[in-house]
């Protein structure tokens, strides 16, 4: 194995670090009529009565790309006579990367995730019953198959309560790839794999192996099982499915809205370059 960088290095030796703390609020009326979208500079603002929505700091809520600036004026126009913050994911993971409560670095969440990583749900079969455990070989089997080929590493499952070994080399390949985005991804990365309850699957969504309706499905595969068996209280179930959904869906908007942004940068770079 090639000598690590002392920056993944780092990354490896190091505990998980404080948990991440997301902007979500109490509900409060409706105060404005309408929303829109403009851009400053080269970024894009949300406006509320054509005054700009601000961060619970006081910061211009200010994003890369268009799409996302809508996406977020949407939610806001969603609002009826109360304004439900904590439904509004897109609003909460952008407040929570331009003001960083949790005054977090991009190492500290990709420690996070490498320490998640050892727990994640996937890397669990069943031990106790052989049904299940043939489902999750047929249904997870190829998530972590993808993954292997996707990365280029070796990882095991584990079949009882002792989690897998993680590689050291499969460790500093994933700082790496973490580590390849900004704060404001890594942010939202965060948000989906604590949906999820697996970097695995996060993985796979923002690479576009699974979207987010798959990945909760898959994430919610043993409850799924024993609801099958022994029922499942009516509204309950999928309410709590399309919240997961939607979270995970909301994290991939601010992880892609991010990368499409960062390579049409780097393209036009050497444009102007040239001129």
């Amino acid at each position: 194995m090639l000598p690590l960088p002392a920056a993944f290095a780092g990354l490896l030796r190091s505990n998980c670090p404080r948990f991440l703390r997301y902007q979500n609020y109490a509900t409060r009326k409706r105060f404005y009529r309408g929303t829109g979208v403009i851009q400053s500079e080269k970024k894009w603002e949300v406006t509320l009565d054509h005054r700009r929505l601000k961060t619970p700091n006081g910061q211009v809520l200010m994003v890369n790309s268009e799409p996302l600036a809508r996406a977020i004026a949407a939610e806001w126009d969603a609002q009826t006579e109360v304004i439900t913050q904590p439904t509004m994911h897109l609003t909460s993971l952008c407040n929570t990367a331009l003001d960083n409560p949790g005054k977090l670095t991009p190492h500290d969440i990709a420690i996070y995730f490498l320490e998640y990583f050892s727990t994640d749900t996937l890397l669990f079969y069943s031990d106790e019953e052989e049904e299940l455990r043939k489902l999750q070989e047929i249904k997870w089997g190829p998530i972590i198959d993808w993954f292997q080929k996707r990365f280029d590493v070796v990882q095991e499952v584990s079949k009882g309560l002792e989690p897998p070994p993680v590689t050291a080399n499969t460790r500093a390949v994933l700082a790496k790839y973490f580590l390849s985005y900004d704060f404001p991804a890594l942010t939202a990365m965060s948000f989906g794999v604590e949906a999820l309850k697996s970097p695995l699957l996060m993985l796979a969504c923002v690479e576009r192996r699974l979207d987010p309706k798959e990945a909760v499905l898959l994430a919610r595969l043993e409850e799924e099982y024993q609801l099958m068996r022994w029922g499942r209280v009516p509204w309950a179930h999928e309410l709590n499915q399309a919240e997961l959904t939607a979270r995970v869906a909301a994290s991939l908007l601010v992880i892609h809205s991010s990368v499409e942004h960062h390579s049409a940068k780097a393209k036009a770079t050497p444009e102007r370059m040239s001129q």
